[in-house]
């Protein structure tokens, strides 16, 4: 019999290889039949210029018992009124049943990114874990914060199973909703990002500054600003998806903006890169984020200077609490930088693989259906 796993995602698939594509790829590769369940859109999607989703709600095969079940519509406001989220749980249930008969799939176990759904995780009647890897009440737009904890805490209480990442916040609030979470934080691709090794005798470090990562709401435009403008002499790169106004940051000479670049060509610039840094505003839901990029950094042997958000004080980073701490700690992480702590960085960097993190998942998946407990 098949052992089929619903993997319900936060994202879309490609969208980037992110935490869900990871822990998915990699049960579909040992044993089990995956489905990914994009993250659905809202009407209001389609408000926005050019935006149009291709074969939505198709269940695609991408491999060898991996499947993805492509984005479809829902309404909006189901994270701020009960009644839209009513309407839209049981659209979002229907609508994966009726593809899931495509290919005659019956979940023995639902593995979730999503809060906001919990009636749909107990119409599966399938073992359940949730792995939460934001504070999903703290994101901007039509939320509630009041109303999403209790969707979260209802999902919390359903789920076999919780799972977090290296976050103490999310670890607090997920315990205070009723299960102690098994922590596992994000990882890297490490033999991408460690291959700088093989060139470390000839790697020439630029005098650049790198981010890398979404350009949202949480991405301080002012600190960057200010970067700019007291460290001339270093050139500044912003890798990512841009989602505000940056017009102001462009004007400056010593800055670019290369838009959204696959890891395979943004890790060579990391490698000849001075430091790499995550400018974050601090708020709520800054407070509790385990940042990818900072794994990718590390693996990647850059010196990294942060402001201090998530569990970045856990990690061997540069840590700034002003715009003028900030610039003194790039200084500091620059002049104190050498080959052989990168090399030192990269090779301590392997714990946060994918691979590791992938085989804990696949440890507590297969003692959830073989019956064993996992403890937090």
């Amino acid at each position: 019999m098949d052992r089929d796993i619903l993997f319900l995602s936060s994202n879309r698939y490609g969208d980037f290889p992110s935490r869900k594509t990871r822990f998915s790829k990699y049960l579909s590769e040992n044993g089990f039949r995956v489905v990914y369940v994009d993250s659905p859109h809202t009407y209001l999607a389609y408000l926005k210029s050019g935006f149009k989703v291709e074969n939505r709600g198709k269940i695609e095969q991408i491999s060898h018992n991996f499947y993805v079940l492509r984005s479809f519509p829902i309404f909006p406001f189901f994270k701020k009124y009960r009644v839209f989220n009513k309407l839209d749980e049981e659209i979002y249930f229907r609508s994966i049943v009726s593809s899931l008969k495509e290919i005659s799939f019956k979940p023995l176990l639902i593995f979730s990114y999503l809060p906001f759904f919990p009636e749909t995780i107990m119409h599966f009647k399938a073992k359940t874990i949730y792995d939460c890897v934001d504070d999903h009440a703290s994101f901007g737009g039509l939320v509630n914060r009041q109303f999403v904890n209790e969707l979260e805490k209802k999902m919390v209480q359903v789920s076999d199973i919780v799972i977090t990442t290296g976050n103490k916040f999310l670890k607090d609030k997920l315990r205070k909703f009723g299960k102690d979470p098994i922590q596992i934080p994000n990882g890297v691709d490490y033999p991408l990002f460690s291959k700088w090794l093989q060139i470390k005798d000839t790697l020439k470090i630029k005098k650049q500054i790198v981010y890398v990562g979404a350009i949202a709401s949480w991405f301080d435009i002012e600190l960057v600003k200010f970067l700019l403008e007291t460290l001339p002499d270093f050139e500044v790169l912003l890798i990512g998806f841009n989602s505000v106004d940056i017009s102001q940051l462009l004007k400056e000479r010593n800055i670019k903006f290369l838009g959204k670049l696959p890891q395979d060509q943004f890790a060579p610039i990391l490698w000849e890169s001075a430091v790499g840094i995550i400018p974050f505003k601090i708020n709520d839901l800054t407070k509790n984020i385990d940042p990818l990029k900072i794994y990718e950094y590390l693996a990647a042997g850059v010196p990294v200077v942060s402001t201090p958000v998530g569990n970045v004080s856990n990690l061997p980073v540069y840590v700034a609490s002003t715009k003028e701490d900030f610039v003194e700690k790039i200084k500091i992480a620059v002049n104190e930088d050498s080959i052989e702590k990168r090399i030192k960085r990269t090779l301590d960097a392997k714990e946060y693989s994918w691979e590791k993190r992938s085989l804990q998942i696949l440890r507590i998946v297969e003692d959830l259906l073989s019956g064993h407990s996992q403890d937090g």
